[in-house]
């Protein structure tokens, strides 16, 4: 493959996925359609067999966003209920002395 071919599909590809995770919806669509697209004119069949398993990615992807998002929830959490026990700790403290 061809050194600028390389760069139109990782340069897109990559600022896709910026400007979707940014929330600039159309823009990052529109740059991955462009990476896609070079990325089928040099392999066909890769790109077809991306295509037959995009559900089992997409599902995959799906999961792991889950799955960090439990995390993050239930770090939030954690931190909350430290600073709401230092809290009440320092009341009670208060009021005992």
């Amino acid at each position: 493959m061809q050194n600028w071919k390389r760069a139109v599909i990782f340069g897109s590809l990559g600022a896709s996925a910026f400007l979707l995770l940014t929330g600039r919806r159309s823009a990052g669509a529109g740059l991955a359609v462009i990476g896609a697209a070079v990325l089928a004119s040099e392999y066909p069949d890769q790109l077809e067999r991306i295509v037959r398993n995009a559900p089992a990615y997409l599902e995959r992807g799906s999961e792991i966003v889950q799955t960090v998002s439990r995390a993050a929830q239930r770090l939030a959490r954690e931190r909350g209920r430290s600073s709401l026990h230092a809290i009440r700790k320092v009341e009670h403290e208060d009021f005992v002395s």
